[in-house]
C-alpha cells in the first residue's frame, strides 16, 4: 500500500515536471514596453504595450476558431530596502478573442478595465487592441503612503480559454501558454505632500 502511494506521488511529480518543461520550452516570450503610471485624483492607473505577443502560431489558432485569452497582470509594489518589495494590490485585465469561422468576424470581450464586448471584422484591429492596456485602474490612490517609493510590475500571458479535455482533466494546475512574459517594472514613483493638496 505504501509503495503504491509512493508510485502515485512519483507519477504526479513527473507529470508536473514534464508539464513545466514543455510549457517553458515551447511558450514564446513577448515583452512589455512603454509602462506608464498615472496618478489621478483618486486612482492609480497604468498603460503598457505587449511586443511580439500575437505571433503567427497564435494568429493561425485564432483563425481556426480556437478561443484565446490575453491576460495582463499588474501588481502595485512598495519598495523596501531591508527585505523583499511588498505587494500592495494586484489587478488583472483580460481580453478574450473569439472567431466565428462562418461569419468571418471576431468578438473581443474585455474584462477588468470596463466590461465590454465588440465585434470586429479585421484581425489587425484585434491585434492592435489586445497588444496594449490603456489607463487600467490598478488601485485607489489612498493606498499610497506619503514619501514611500512604489512601482508597478506587469506581465502578460496568452493561452487557450479552454484546454483540451485531457490536459484540462489531468493537468488543471499547470498553466499552458502560447506567450508568458517575464515581469516588467515601471519607473518608481511616490506620493508627495504637494500631490495631496
Amino acid at each position: 500500500m505504501k509503495l503504491k502511494r509512493i508510485y502515485i506521488v512519483f507519477i504526479l511529480v513527473s507529470i508536473i515536471c514534464l508539464s513545466y518543461f514543455l510549457n517553458t520550452a515551447f511558450a514564446n516570450e513577448g515583452k512589455i514596453t512603454d509602462i506608464n503610471v498615472a496618478l489621478g485624483k483618486d486612482e492609480i492607473s497604468v498603460s503598457a504595450k505587449l511586443i511580439d505577443g500575437l505571433n503567427k502560431d497564435v494568429e493561425e489558432a485564432i483563425k481556426n476558431g480556437i478561443q484565446k485569452d490575453i491576460i495582463y497582470s499588474a501588481v502595485l509594489k512598495k519598495k523596501r530596502s531591508a527585505w523583499f518589495d511588498e505587494d500592495v494590490v494586484s489587478k488583472e485585465v483580460k481580453y478574450t478573442i473569439k472567431y466565428d469561422v462562418l461569419k468571418k468576424q471576431y468578438t473581443l470581450i474585455t474584462s477588468g478595465n470596463g466590461n465590454k464586448e465588440k465585434v470586429i471584422q479585421n484581425y489587425d484591429e484585434i491585434k492592435t487592441a489586445v497588444s496594449r492596456i490603456e489607463n487600467a485602474v490598478v488601485s485607489p490612490k489612498k493606498v499610497l503612503e506619503l514619501d514611500e517609493e512604489y512601482y508597478i510590475s506587469i506581465k502578460a500571458e496568452i493561452k487557450d480559454t479552454k484546454l483540451p479535455f485531457f490536459l484540462d482533466y489531468f493537468l488543471f494546475f499547470i498553466p499552458f501558454s502560447d506567450i508568458n512574459t517575464s515581469w516588467y517594472d515601471s519607473p518608481a514613483f511616490k506620493l508627495e505632500k504637494a500631490n495631496e493638496k
